[in-house]
């Protein structure tokens, strides 16, 4: 059983209705406080740089912890409506390990009353900024996520042991030995081949585990190698080009510019 006993209220920051643009979907970031993206309407993803994405539908609540290095994907031409908080806390550790959509493993009852919760928060009104029209109003809030907190602690099991799954143990075997040959070409064939698997199988695997197809996450994979080159600044440009799976300069300005806004000459 999870103590919550020795759990402080959360130190809220920003706390906001609001619909996101697609185009903050663009960039891969991390900040300092943890978050919370409750989903009135409309759909989103947390993509994390680990290689997992996590989808959220109206109802759903997403958490995600401190410095997680991520991106967050919003559907729609107008983006997904949100209730969007950060906050310092310091809670259990296993609360901090679960995945980000972690109340949607809770009962039925449990994920009905904590979206009830969301939709009682009172909330500053035409406040951009996120911040606050009172202490008041500020603590209510404060308060009123420190009982949605708890009731997640409350019925948060212990996560089971990693890559428990043959189709995670595959999938994880698959970006490993990707992010080793980079540099290399790739196929989704040549990467079945060497995990002993169907490419029709992988694939599958693919959009189970990761969310999005094969040849994107390889992609992703590319630009973000390609990202820590230039920001440890030791390489040309043609040789971060090279050593990021990138035959093509051209092809590859095209693709970093539109992953992460920017030339790859102008990004540090």
């Amino acid at each position: 059983m999870n103590d919550f006993s020795a759990c402080k209220l959360p130190e809220l920051l920003f706390a906001r209705r609001v619909c996101y643009s697609p185009c903050y979907s663009r960039n891969w970031h991390a900040i300092k406080e943890h978050q919370i993206f409750h989903i009135f309407r409309g759909s989103m993803t947390l993509e994390l740089a680990s290689g997992m994405c996590y989808e959220g539908r109206a109802g759903d609540t997403l958490f995600l912890p401190a410095c997680v290095r991520h991106r967050d994907r919003f559907a729609g031409p107008e983006g997904p409506e949100l209730l969007h908080l950060r906050f310092f806390w310091q809670g259990p550790e296993n609360f901090f390990t679960a995945p980000p959509d972690l109340i949607r493993h809770f009962p039925a009852a449990v994920r009905a009353d904590i979206a009830a919760q969301f939709h009682l928060l009172h909330l500053p009104g035409n406040r951009m900024d996120g911040g606050f029209d009172s202490p008041w109003q500020k603590q209510r809030i404060t308060m009123q996520l420190g009982v949605i907190l708890a009731t997640c602690v409350e019925h948060l099991v212990s996560p089971p042991e990693p890559f428990h799954d043959r189709g995670e143990m595959r999938f994880h075997d698959a970006l490993r030995f990707m992010d080793d040959r980079l540099e290399c070409p790739l196929t989704l064939d040549t990467v079945a081949a060497h995990l002993h698997v169907s490419p029709r199988t992988l694939a599958r695997t693919f959009r189970r585990c990761g969310g999005i197809p094969f040849h994107r996450r390889l992609l992703a994979l590319r630009l973000e190698r390609a990202r820590r080159l230039l920001e440890e600044g030791a390489l040309p440009l043609a040789e971060v080009a090279s050593s990021a799976g990138f035959s093509d300069a051209g092809y590859f300005g095209k693709v970093f510019k539109k992953h992460f806004g920017v030339v790859p000459g102008k990004f540090c």
